[in-house]
Protein backbone atom coordinates (compact mmCIF):
# COMPACT_ATOMS: atom_id res chain seq x y z
CA UNK A 1 0.00 0.00 0.00
CA UNK A 2 1.44 3.22 -0.89
CA UNK A 3 1.26 6.36 1.62
CA UNK A 4 2.64 10.20 0.84
CA UNK A 5 3.13 13.11 2.61
CA UNK A 6 1.86 16.47 1.77
CA UNK A 7 3.36 19.49 4.03
CA UNK A 8 2.72 23.17 4.17
CA UNK A 9 1.74 25.49 6.56
CA UNK A 10 -1.52 25.77 5.01
CA UNK A 11 -2.68 29.16 6.19
CA UNK A 12 -4.80 29.03 4.66
CA UNK A 13 -5.06 26.28 2.37
CA UNK A 14 -5.70 27.60 -1.25
CA UNK A 15 -6.90 26.51 -4.14
CA UNK A 16 -3.15 25.36 -5.61
CA UNK A 17 -3.16 23.03 -2.56
CA UNK A 18 -6.18 21.07 -3.09
CA UNK A 19 -5.19 20.12 -6.38
CA UNK A 20 -2.28 19.24 -5.69
CA UNK A 21 -3.58 17.41 -2.75
CA UNK A 22 -6.54 15.78 -5.07
CA UNK A 23 -3.95 14.86 -7.72
CA UNK A 24 -1.96 12.90 -4.61
CA UNK A 25 -5.25 11.18 -3.50
CA UNK A 26 -5.51 10.05 -7.29
CA UNK A 27 -1.88 8.68 -7.08
CA UNK A 28 -1.31 6.73 -4.06
CA UNK A 29 -3.47 4.53 -1.39
CA UNK A 30 -3.01 7.00 1.77
CA UNK A 31 -2.61 10.50 1.90
CA UNK A 32 -1.64 12.58 5.23
CA UNK A 33 -1.76 16.35 4.85
CA UNK A 34 0.73 17.80 7.41
CA UNK A 35 0.93 21.23 8.73
CA UNK A 36 4.37 22.94 9.76
CA UNK A 37 3.96 24.50 12.67
CA UNK A 38 7.03 27.14 12.01
CA UNK A 39 7.62 29.11 15.67
CA UNK A 40 9.32 31.68 13.58
CA UNK A 41 6.59 32.86 12.24
CA UNK A 42 2.66 33.90 13.44
CA UNK A 43 0.37 32.28 11.14
CA UNK A 44 -2.98 33.96 10.29
CA UNK A 45 -5.03 30.99 11.41
CA UNK A 46 -4.68 28.89 14.52
CA UNK A 47 -3.83 25.26 14.44
CA UNK A 48 -6.72 24.03 15.06
CA UNK A 49 -8.62 26.61 12.14
CA UNK A 50 -6.30 25.10 9.33
CA UNK A 51 -6.66 21.63 10.21
CA UNK A 52 -10.46 22.17 10.41
CA UNK A 53 -10.71 24.36 6.77
CA UNK A 54 -8.30 21.31 5.31
CA UNK A 55 -11.29 18.48 7.05
CA UNK A 56 -14.00 20.51 5.60
CA UNK A 57 -12.66 20.23 2.06
CA UNK A 58 -11.24 16.95 1.96
CA UNK A 59 -13.27 15.23 5.20
CA UNK A 60 -11.75 11.56 5.69
CA UNK A 61 -10.17 11.43 2.23
CA UNK A 62 -7.29 12.22 4.12
CA UNK A 63 -5.32 11.99 7.23
CA UNK A 64 -4.53 15.76 8.96
CA UNK A 65 -1.58 16.48 11.25
CA UNK A 66 0.78 18.89 12.24
CA UNK A 67 4.72 18.53 13.06
CA UNK A 68 7.42 20.50 13.99
CA UNK A 69 11.13 19.82 12.95
CA UNK A 70 12.00 18.19 9.69
CA UNK A 71 9.71 16.77 6.95
CA UNK A 72 11.87 13.75 6.58
CA UNK A 73 10.39 13.20 10.51
CA UNK A 74 7.24 13.35 9.88
CA UNK A 75 7.10 11.40 6.86
CA UNK A 76 9.06 8.30 9.12
CA UNK A 77 6.41 9.12 11.77
CA UNK A 78 3.94 8.55 9.71
CA UNK A 79 5.67 5.43 7.56
CA UNK A 80 5.09 7.55 4.34
CA UNK A 81 7.95 6.81 2.37
CA UNK A 82 6.39 9.62 -0.37
CA UNK A 83 6.59 13.45 0.01
CA UNK A 84 4.42 14.91 -2.16
CA UNK A 85 5.19 18.43 -3.76
CA UNK A 86 3.70 20.87 -6.46
CA UNK A 87 5.21 22.62 -8.74
CA UNK A 88 4.26 26.03 -10.24
CA UNK A 89 7.43 27.72 -12.04
CA UNK A 90 11.00 27.28 -12.35
CA UNK A 91 11.55 28.99 -8.54
CA UNK A 92 10.04 25.79 -7.27
CA UNK A 93 11.52 23.77 -9.27
CA UNK A 94 14.95 24.46 -8.64
CA UNK A 95 13.81 24.80 -4.89
CA UNK A 96 12.37 21.66 -4.72
CA UNK A 97 15.10 19.90 -5.86
CA UNK A 98 17.69 20.84 -3.68
CA UNK A 99 14.90 19.72 -1.03
CA UNK A 100 14.12 16.42 -2.94
CA UNK A 101 18.02 15.49 -2.94
CA UNK A 102 17.87 15.96 1.13
CA UNK A 103 14.92 14.14 1.39
CA UNK A 104 15.94 11.38 -0.08
CA UNK A 105 19.06 10.94 1.66
CA UNK A 106 17.08 10.28 4.15
CA UNK A 107 14.99 7.46 2.85
CA UNK A 108 12.14 9.44 1.71
CA UNK A 109 11.69 10.01 -2.24
CA UNK A 110 9.80 13.13 -3.45
CA UNK A 111 7.02 13.32 -6.17
CA UNK A 112 6.29 16.28 -7.96
CA UNK A 113 2.76 17.12 -9.37
CA UNK A 114 2.44 20.40 -11.92
CA UNK A 115 0.13 22.79 -10.57
CA UNK A 116 -2.63 23.26 -12.49
CA UNK A 117 -1.91 26.01 -15.31
CA UNK A 118 -5.04 28.62 -13.93
CA UNK A 119 -3.37 27.89 -10.44
CA UNK A 120 -0.18 28.67 -10.79
CA UNK A 121 -0.45 32.67 -9.05
CA UNK A 122 -2.11 31.57 -6.60
CA UNK A 123 -0.12 31.35 -3.29
CA UNK A 124 -1.42 31.35 1.00
CA UNK A 125 0.69 34.84 0.88
CA UNK A 126 -2.15 36.21 -1.77
CA UNK A 127 -5.04 34.42 -0.53
CA UNK A 128 -4.06 35.79 3.01
CA UNK A 129 -4.00 39.23 1.85
CA UNK A 130 -7.26 38.52 -0.48
CA UNK A 131 -9.33 37.29 2.74
CA UNK A 132 -8.51 40.39 4.47
CA UNK A 133 -9.61 42.58 1.77
CA UNK A 134 -12.91 40.54 1.08
CA UNK A 135 -12.66 39.06 -2.03
CA UNK A 136 -10.67 35.86 -1.63
CA UNK A 137 -12.60 33.41 -4.21
CA UNK A 138 -10.44 33.55 -6.56
CA UNK A 139 -7.83 31.57 -4.48
CA UNK A 140 -10.12 29.43 -2.05
CA UNK A 141 -12.73 26.81 -2.45
CA UNK A 142 -15.93 27.52 -0.54
CA UNK A 143 -16.09 25.21 2.10
CA UNK A 144 -12.19 26.57 3.45
CA UNK A 145 -13.39 30.23 2.42
CA UNK A 146 -16.35 30.05 4.68
CA UNK A 147 -14.87 28.72 7.54
CA UNK A 148 -11.79 31.35 6.95
CA UNK A 149 -14.15 34.19 6.99
CA UNK A 150 -15.77 32.73 10.01
CA UNK A 151 -12.54 32.54 11.98
CA UNK A 152 -11.72 36.08 10.81
CA UNK A 153 -15.13 37.33 11.92
CA UNK A 154 -14.33 35.76 15.66
CA UNK A 155 -10.63 37.68 15.62
CA UNK A 156 -12.59 41.13 14.81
Amino acid sequence: MSKCLVTGSFDPITLGHEDIIEKAIRAFDEVAVAILINPERTPLFSLDERESMIRAVFEDRVEVFSFTGLTVEAADAMNAPFLVRGIRDEADLAYETEMADFNRAHGVETVFFLADSRLRDVSATKARQALLDGNAERYMSEGALALASVYLEEKS
